[in-house]
């Protein structure tokens, strides 16, 4: 219970400083686009595949996204679009590798509790795209369902910036034929261009001092 409380008025005072008597914003397109690096995990019905390929691979977790909208809403700094995102979670020796993909194809919002730090959440459709240089079928889903949400500092006072945050995200689909269940997951930090206009304080006029 303390912890809903605290959650809600530190929403209801970032509310109100960013809406307050004086605040101005000035509506517009957003945009933001680039890719992290990381950790990921796949499992397919349940099986770890780092597992089943055991300690003879490397792996790495790499990721993108696209996010075009609206915003800031009113006095309000957030900001409401649409997304196109995935994730790869790739095994990988000397001689071969295997990628398990999954895309989100979605919408979500963008809230800055502060004119520094931004918060992101996303949720959508998915779809498989898992590939390999051993012979033989990778399958694609019949669809499935996807979200992230992510943290970053907002770096730039111009309607031209970048961010470096932390973002996580998960899958889950079902395989083509086989029914089998690929559920994917990973945790990432990212580098991003954005092109936003932010809420900001307005200036006082002789007349308002």
């Amino acid at each position: 219970m303390k912890a809903k409380v605290f959650v809600l008025g530190f929403l209801l005072s970032s509310f109100a400083a960013w809406g307050g008597e004086g605040d101005v914003s000035v509506q517009g397109f957003y945009f933001d686009t680039g890719f992290g690096v990381g950790g990921a995990w796949t499992e397919i019905n349940g099986n770890d595949v780092s597992k089943v390929f055991g300690s003879s691979v490397d792996e790495v977790g790499v990721e993108f996204g696209l996010k075009a909208g609206y915003g800031p809403v009113g006095n309000i700094p957030l900001y409401i679009v649409g997304e196109l995102a995935g994730i790869g979670h790739r095994l990988y020796d000397s001689s071969n590798f295997i990628q398990f993909n999954s895309y989100l194809f979605g919408g979500g919002i963008i809230y800055y509790p502060v004119s520094f730090l931004q918060f992101a959440a996303d949720i959508g459709f998915s779809i498989t795209a898992n590939d390999t240089d051993i012979p033989g079928r990778m399958l694609k889903s019949k669809g499935g369902i996807a979200g992230n949400f992510s943290l970053a500092f907002d770096f730039g006072k111009n309607k031209n910036g970048f961010l470096l945050g932390l973002r996580y995200f998960y899958a889950t689909n079902t395989l083509e034929q086989t029914n089998a269940e690929q559920n994917q997951s990973g945790l990432n930090v990212f580098i991003k261009y954005a092109y936003r206009h932010k809420a900001k304080k307005a200036e006082k006029t002789e007349e308002d001092k």
